[in-house]
């Protein structure tokens, strides 16, 4: 009886363990192969998220460089303007001084200077077919202030050759323009002195002042009458001399000039 209540436990224990196992390779394939599937699945998104990224980043960057572009064309434009309205200002206030001038003249714009020696010759745009010649005045005008620059000394077709009024090679006939004294302005071509003033009478010399404003006198000269050229800046009465010496700054800045204006022949008459 006993032997038989054994043998009927071991029997049923038997088979409800053999059930169990009989569906264990299966679940396992398919737990491995679900694994598998998900790491896959996994993996295939991450590569097409990746994929994704790259071509957004590429789409962005190609924005970036456009709106860059489009920055740079804008600032372009804002400096083209600008640089427009500098010189469309520069030129009303040359044509309103040349509208108001007392005499007639031919404008002008330096085309080619050395731009390591203010000191030299400079070429403007205009010669003989516009009505230039040799020795005529050349004045500009700066600041709201009219100042001699020179003389032409070549003249070409279409352009002209002008040496300023600090070579040594030129001579003005000048007026202090408060006292009146006469005297001869000089060029000594250096940076140091550029212009002295000669044969001025020892006598003035009370009555002259630092900043004096010197202009042409208009007397046996190419220049018309009145046109400033500088201001006093130093006085020297040496024994040796007759008559005193004056240092002088041109009233124009020459490394600023743009634009000038040549006298006409029938305004500018005589020579020096």
């Amino acid at each position: 009886m006993g032997s038989a209540l054994l043998m009927a436990i071991s029997l049923i224990t038997l088979i409800v363990s053999t059930r169990s196992l009989a569906g264990l390779p299966e679940r396992f394939g398919l737990s491995v192969l679900s694994f598998f599937q998900r790491g896959f699945d996994g993996v295939g998104q991450f590569v097409a998220e990746t994929i994704d990224s790259i071509a957004e980043l590429r789409r962005l960057e190609a924005e970036h460089k456009e709106l860059l572009a489009r920055v740079e064309s804008l600032g372009n434009l804002e400096r083209s303007y600008t640089d427009l309205k500098r010189e469309n200002d520069r030129l009303k206030e040359q044509l309103g001084f040349q509208l108001s001038a007392a005499y007639s003249s031919v404008s002008a714009k330096i085309i080619a200077r050395d731009p390591e020696n203010l000191y030299a010759t400079f070429i403007l745009n205009k010669g003989a077919s516009h009505g230039v010649v040799k020795n005529q005045a050349v004045i500009a005008y700066q600041d709201g202030v009219e100042g001699l620059v020179g003389r032409v000394v070549e003249v070409g077709r279409s352009t002209c050759v002008v040496s300023p009024i600090y070579d040594s090679s030129a001579f003005v006939a000048v007026k202090l323009e408060r006292s009146r004294y006469d005297g001869l302005a000089v060029g000594l071509g250096s940076l140091e002195t550029p212009l002295i003033i000669r044969y001025i009478k020892k006598r003035a010399k009370d009555e002259i002042q630092y900043g004096d404003v010197v202009v042409t006198s208009g007397m046996q000269s190419l220049y018309p009458p009145g046109i400033r050229i500088g201001r006093v800046t130093k006085l020297r009465d040496l024994d040796y001399l007759t008559s005193l010496e004056l240092e002088m700054e041109p009233i124009i800045d020459f490394g600023r000039i743009e634009y000038v204006f040549i006298v006409r022949a029938e305004t500018a008459s005589g020579s020096e």
